[in-house]
């Protein structure tokens, strides 16, 4: 399995909160910060597993994976964020947003998620070009 690969199944075990399958493609050690991460990052898989379980108890985060790209250690993913409530209703707009998964070997050791629009100007280009292979749609 090429890292992409491996990044599109992270979001599909992501999308049906398959927290632990998402954990399993990581490194123990795992470090990760999101956009709500305003104090800090979470360390380790029982850390990160922790931050979904109390992220997730009462909604869901549907990501649709725009395109993707690798750059030596690291594959980013450009993606369309949508939270839902437990009823299954939208909770504000949805956003863009750059992931940026580094990799030890074939385990992710590192994710971080940054605004779009704070990707420089050369990542945020090529992702929106969608280079050979790497775009994926809701329907692939």
């Amino acid at each position: 399995m090429t890292r992409v690969d491996v990044v599109r199944t992270a979001y599909e075990r992501f999308n049906e909160k398959d927290f632990d399958g998402v954990l399993d493609l990581c490194d123990p050690e795992i470090e990760f910060r999101d956009l709500l991460d305003k104090n800090g990052r979470a360390y380790g898989r029982t850390a990160v597993r922790q931050r979904f379980a109390e992220r997730f108890s009462d909604a869901t985060v549907h990501v649709t994976i725009g395109n993707l790209m690798e750059v030596g250690d690291t594959v980013i993913a450009a993606v369309c964020c949508q939270v839902f409530d437990s009823s299954g209703d939208p909770v504000g707009p949805y956003i863009v947003v750059t992931d940026h998964f580094t990799f030890r070997g074939e385990r992710i050791v590192g994710v971080e998620t940054t605004q779009f629009e704070e990707a420089p100007h050369e990542v945020r280009t090529v992702l929106m070009a969608g280079p050979a292979g790497t775009q994926t749609s809701p329907d692939a």
